[in-house]
């Protein structure tokens, strides 16, 4: 049985309660009785370079932000993901036409709901889009989602940007995961942490082709004392697990970004599903990006989501278990809550205000 069949099995179970709104009652308190992370920091950072990547789920919703924030963004990286409102807040359509069964998705309907979204001024202008640089990959043995999703994908960023800045890598035999030079197990191995050595300098390519000035070197330089936790929570009203976010979240902060007083570039990664810390611990944060963030004095955000009833893989929302306007900025509102929430914490970590 295929990972997307077991998975709509499961889904299946609790298919009745997708439709439920976690609110917790204002008078609700609860006793914390583990510590909680600390506050997330503030960086020097330098606001026109900020870029985005995820894998598999993780890969939808850097989409997902991408398009909703893209006065923010100037490029990103996605691994095994789809275009832009694939799922249409449909489970079914995520398990099946954007993943497994691309001939049935419509990039021309897809451009449609954007357009009428971004009229809606609940996502940016897609004109930001056009300068983007985009790096698409997807491994020749990935079954889980297939490489058809991810052309779909492309010509989803085709209509919006500028013809030459798409690179697209689809050659690579690989299967279902995040490509690395050293970390993880054998390239054609599928299963956890869904991190591959597979010899292949991914983040060195993405990151090049978004900055253009990549210093190339020893990908293992990530220092271990440079991973920071932090609270997630503070950007939350509720719970956060509540709509399946961890409590607490990552940021690698390079040595030369210590002092506050280099300007350094900010990136944002998205894990994929069964991938957050509660999974596989600093398997995914601790590979080839963190170790040429270092050399290159990029800070890494890594939001972390978890598991809940409606959620049981701790995926990233791209199908609608928030709400049905997951993917957009609507602020105020809970079904915004997981785009909304990073975008605060991207604030956060910079020393101006977003707007």
């Amino acid at each position: 049985m295929g990972v997307a069949q077991q998975l709509k099995m499961e889904l299946n179970k609790i298919l009745p309660i997708l439709a439920l709104v976690f609110i917790i009652p204002e008078n609700f308190l609860l006793c914390q009785c583990v510590s909680k992370a600390p506050r997330l920091d503030s960086y020097k950072v330098n606001r026109s370079l900020i870029s985005v990547s995820g894998l598999s789920s993780g890969g939808f919703f850097a989409v997902q932000y991408h398009v909703a924030y893209s006065k923010n963004i100037m490029g990103a990286a996605i691994v095994a993901g789809g275009p832009y409102f694939c799922a249409q807040g449909e489970i079914e359509l995520a398990l099946s036409d954007c993943m497994t069964d691309p001939d049935k998705i419509s990039v021309e309907e897809l451009i449609t709901i954007t357009k009428n979204t971004e009229a809606t001024l609940t996502i940016d202008s897609t004109d930001n889009l056009a300068s983007d640089h985009i790096y698409l990959f997807s491994g020749t043995k990935d079954y889980v989602v297939v490489q058809g999703v991810m052309k779909r994908l492309a010509e989803y960023y085709e209509f919006y940007t500028t013809q030459g800045k798409i690179k697209v890598d689809f050659l690579f035999p690989t299967v279902h995961g995040l490509p690395t030079v050293m970390s993880g197990s054998n390239c054609t191995v599928f299963g956890s942490p869904f991190v591959q050595q597979c010899k292949m300098n991914f983040a060195f390519n993405f990151l090049n082709l978004i900055y253009g000035d990549i210093k190339y070197g020893d990908v293992t330089a990530a220092v271990q004392e440079n991973l920071y936790e932090y609270d997630q929570s503070e950007f939350f009203v509720d719970l956060p697990e509540a709509v399946s976010m961890d409590s607490t979240g990552y940021v690698y902060v390079p040595s030369g970004c210590q002092s506050k007083k280099t300007e350094c570039r900010l990136h944002i990664s998205y894990h994929g599903c069964l991938q957050g810390r509660k999974y596989v611990g600093t398997s995914y944060v601790m590979t080839d990006l963190s170790g040429l963030a270092e050399i290159n004095n990029i800070i890494v955000l890594y939001p972390q989501a978890v598991s809940n009833t409606v959620n049981p893989r701790g995926c990233w929302d791209w199908w609608g278990y928030t709400g049905k306007d997951y993917g957009e900025y609507l602020h105020g509102t809970r079904s915004c809550i997981t785009v909304c929430t990073v975008f605060s914490t991207l604030c956060a970590c910079t020393y101006k205000t977003c707007v």
